[in-house]
Parts: structure tokens; C-alpha cells; sequence
């Protein structure tokens, strides 16, 4: 099981983007999921899933929405607003109607996904969790409670932006638990990033991980 940048299961974040778009039709929702993979490292991922999206449902009946999206999608690195752009026309269209002729296509611009940006913590860690977990995971992991809670590390390390942290504080992976190469970068390392899930409401964990 791998963890995103807030902790969140990440199979059951790609599936509850996959729902946000073509059964909630929630533009907020659906970026707040695509944003969690994209900026936990998986660029590559949530630009796979929208165009699977598109290419399942969409692309009968919208075929010039395909050749806005193949053309966001080239122009993808280094512009991660082009996400939103994508999920934007989606949630604005439904699968099941014709395209209308001379159809138009809404660009999402840099500072409208601000709110989505990785956020830093300003208090105390163990609050952390609290102020940017906005929705839950639909459906259920199978990971432990008591997994989540005390090895949080060894399946966030499974994150690009969690491997990068670690890395930087002599952090690594050795058999089935993270390791640092001294206590005072370990220290340093949980001061910053240590979001203390056992110190957690079931409330987080279940939007987290599920019921």
C-alpha cells in the first residue's frame, strides 16, 4: 500500500477522483483528488486515469474534447494548472450527450489551483491532518489501522515526494521500516514532516484509509 503526500491510500484516491468526475460531477472534489497524486509525485498516474476517463466515457460522443485534452496533455510539464483544465471540461460535460458544434473549452488558470498546492504546517503536527484532509476515500483499505497509524513511513516512502523528505533528512528503506542515519536528522525529519496519524480522530483515518 502506497501513501500520498496527506496520507491518503492511493488506489482508493484514484478511484474516488474516477467518482468525483462522472458521479458527484464536482470540480473541486475531483481536483482535490488529482491534485493529491500530482503533487505526491504521480504525474504520470492522474494524467493516465483522466484520459482513461475520457477514452471510457467520453470519447463517443466528444470526440474535439479528446483532441483538447491529447493537446493539454503535450503541454503538461511544468504546467500543473493543465489538470484542472482537463477535470474542468469533464465535469462540465456528460458522457451521454452529443458535442455541440462549435464547442468551447474553459482553460483553468495557474493561481485558480492554489488551494490544491501542497500545504506546509504552521502549528502544532499532530493538527495538521485536520486542516487539509477536506474529503474522505470511498471505499475501504486494507491496510491495518495500527498500520496507518505507527508504520505510516514505510508505505509513504512509496511516494515520490515522501522518498525525496526522507532522502533528504539520511532517511531509507531497509527490509520493512525506515531508517535514518543518525537520531538528530531523524528528530529534524519528524519535527517537519511527522503528521502523527496516532495521535488521529477516527474521523481523519477513515477519510484517510476508509472505513
Amino acid at each position: 500500500m502506497i501513501l500520498t503526500r496527506y496520507l491518503y491510500e492511493k488506489t482508493l484516491v484514484e478511484a474516488s477522483l474516477r467518482t468525483a468526475i462522472l458521479t458527484r460531477r464536482s470540480y473541486d472534489e475531483a481536483c482535490f483528488w488529482a491534485y493529491e497524486l500530482y503533487f505526491s509525485g504521480f504525474e504520470k498516474d492522474v494524467l493516465t486515469l483522466l484520459i482513461k476517463i475520457y477514452l471510457d466515457l467520453f470519447k463517443e460522443n466528444h470526440p474535439n474534447l479528446g483532441i483538447y485534452i491529447r493537446k493539454k496533455s503535450a503541454e503538461l510539464n511544468g504546467k500543473p494548472e493543465l489538470i484542472a483544465t482537463i477535470i474542468k471540461n469533464l465535469t462540465m460535460k456528460s458522457p451521454n450527450n452529443k458535442e455541440a458544434s462549435g464547442v468551447k473549452f474553459v482553460n483553468v488558470k495557474p493561481y485558480h489551483i492554489i488551494p490544491f498546492m501542497t500545504k506546509i504546517t504552521k502549528g502544532p503536527n499532530w493538527k495538521f491532518l485536520r486542516e487539509v484532509c477536506l474529503y474522505g476515500v470511498l471505499g475501504s483499505s486494507s491496510m491495518d489501522i495500527t498500520e496507518w497509524r505507527e508504520n505510516w513511513m514505510v508505505h509513504a516512502v512509496g511516494s515520490p515526494v515522501w522518498s525525496k523528505r526522507m532522502i533528504e533528512y539520511g532517511g531509507y528503506a531497509k527490509g520493512l521500516k525506515i531508517v535514518f542515519e543518525n537520531p538528530e536528522q531523524e528528530e529534524e525529519f519528524r519535527d517537519k514532516y511527522d503528521y502523527e496519524p496516532d495521535e488521529q480522530p477516527a474521523e481523519i483515518r477513515v477519510k484517510c484509509i476508509g472505513q
